[in-house]
């Protein structure tokens, strides 16, 4: 009878104890997740029409720390994207500059990365190199309403886009009819637009939240990309998928990679139950059992900083026709018109990566792997320069013309050999995915398919006979089936 009554009483503090803990818990909740201040002027209104905006913002830890929309949205002195709002005068486009009040460290060193540079590094690039041929400040509205970024991207022939070589040879890149808006939903979609103000707080250029957006302010980037608004979320940014809005296909296919590595599999079989939300330089092997993407190029772990520079523990750039060691930065030359490798600092860049490595891994592992991954870049460099050679012997011999590029095959395929097998061969070997298998056929359809049709209906005057019995010209031949034109290890 003792024993059931100490049972009894034992079980019934148990679970007193269960429920006070219970509650604790939840008071802890409700004091992290404040209210919601109804008397605000902006939710008053938005609540009604934006609920979605004001519901995010509200499991933010911006709301939790009443941080409200006047904070970011209130337009500063000299914004011309500032524009009268019922009695405020506001921001539809807070730019990295906004941030900075809060997140200046973080806001300074993505302010020198491809990341915030992405527009002018890609598809705003001839608009970026004609401004600067003529003087003037390719930040500023005055020069984007004289040149007209966008229209300058979707008409320009170059291998930036590479389709304009077979648009302009049928006639569709002069086209006003064709809005070539794949560069617009496409390329604009990731790299960034330049927002210019038109009138009363309209913009062109909008809506877009690409990564290297020019602000109308005259600043670089977007926060909201890894982050998005209105949660600002630390845990989004760290997990993979935010990484891959960007980063795949046959060009950048670094989430396929991922996705097949060994890091990536342990991610899919467990990372529900990893620790998103550790504190920034408070995450570590405790919280998660394999890396992300955010763990090695940006993440504090372990005793590492975090850091928003992307590019500060890379060694190789693996982008570029041909890859050489970390470029120097803005605050050094122009960024992207002078491509300048440092080998300095890659060398200590490739020191930091190794310092996120050996949390996990044993010194001998994370140096003998990159010392194997050194190998394949200067394989990949070696065949790229006989490559490049034979495209150039072709010019030389007459067999294709300069006058358009990436209209014939033997450039198309120059052009496919580097930009997508290429760097998937030496990403692939970069981040352990051996099988990578590319997902994206769009390319491969215009010109392949595009472009090989408008050559059958072209005469060929300048085409050399050769005695090749099947009327393939060695040149040809050699860059339509090299090996590594296939998948990286298919």
């Amino acid at each position: 009878m003792k024993i059931l009554i100490v049972s009894l009483l034992l079980f019934g503090f148990i679970t007193l104890l269960s429920f006070a803990e219970g509650v604790a818990e939840a008071d802890a909740s409700a004091e992290a997740k404040k209210p919601i201040n109804l008397d605000s002027p902006c939710l008053v209104c938005h609540q009604a029409v934006t609920p979605g905006i004001v519901k995010t913002w509200a499991d933010s830890k911006h709301s939790g720390s009443g941080v409200e929309c006047a904070a970011c949205h209130t337009a500063r002195q000299g914004d011309p994207s500032g524009y009268d709002h019922n009695g405020y005068r506001v921001t539809a486009v807070p730019s990295p500059q906004y941030c900075a009040g809060c997140h200046a460290k973080e806001v300074a060193e993505n302010s020198r990365t491809k990341h915030a540079w992405g527009a002018f590094f890609g598809p705003l690039k001839p608009y970026y190199a004609r401004a600067r041929e003529l003087g003037l400040d390719p930040f500023s509205q005055e020069t984007a309403r004289q040149l007209d970024p966008e229209k300058m991207a979707k008409t320009a022939l170059t291998p930036l886009f590479p389709d304009s070589g077979i648009l302009k040879r049928i006639g569709f890149l002069d086209d006003p009819a064709y809005n070539h808006n794949n560069v617009t939903l496409g390329c604009i979609e990731c790299h960034g637009s330049f927002l210019e103000v038109v009138e009363s707080g309209r913009l062109k250029g909008w809506p877009n939240a690409g990564v290297g957006r020019i602000n109308p302010d005259g600043t670089l980037g977007l926060c909201t990309y890894c982050h998005s608004r209105h949660e600002f979320s630390v845990a989004e940014a760290r997990k993979p998928d935010s990484c891959g809005q960007c980063h795949l296909g046959p060009d950048h296919p670094q989430h396929e990679i991922y996705t097949e590595s060994k890091h990536g599999n342990i991610f899919a079989a467990s990372g529900e139950n990893w620790n998103w939300d550790a504190p920034v330089d408070e995450w570590g092997p405790d919280d998660i059992s394999a890396s992300t993407c955010a763990t090695c190029h940006m993440a504090g772990f372990g005793p590492i900083k975090s850091t928003h520079d992307v590019g500060s523990r890379l060694y190789w750039e693996l982008q570029p026709k041909k890859s050489v060691p970390q470029w120097k930065g803005p605050d050094e030359v122009d960024f992207v018109l002078q491509r300048i490798p440092d080998p300095k600092k890659a060398s200590e860049n490739r020191v930091r990566m190794i310092a996120v490595c050996t949390q996990c891994h044993s010194p001998a592992w994370a140096k003998g792997y990159f010392s194997e991954f050194d190998k394949v870049v200067s394989d990949y460099n070696k065949l790229w320069d006989y490559t490049d050679d034979l495209l150039q012997q072709a010019y030389d011999e007459g067999l294709i013309s300069k006058d358009i590029p990436l209209d014939e095959t033997p450039e198309i395929m120059h052009y496919l050999i580097w930009h997508h097998d290429g760097r998937r061969w030496r990403m692939g070997a970069s981040m352990m995915g051996p099988r990578l298998d590319p997902l994206e056929r769009c390319g491969r359809y215009h010109h392949d398919q595009v472009g090989g049709h408008a050559q059958r209906h072209r005469d060929a005057p300048n085409f050399k006979e050769t005695d090749d019995p099947l009327g393939i010209n060695p040149l040809y031949g050699f860059l339509f089936f090299l090996p590594w034109r296939q998948p990286f290890c298919r």
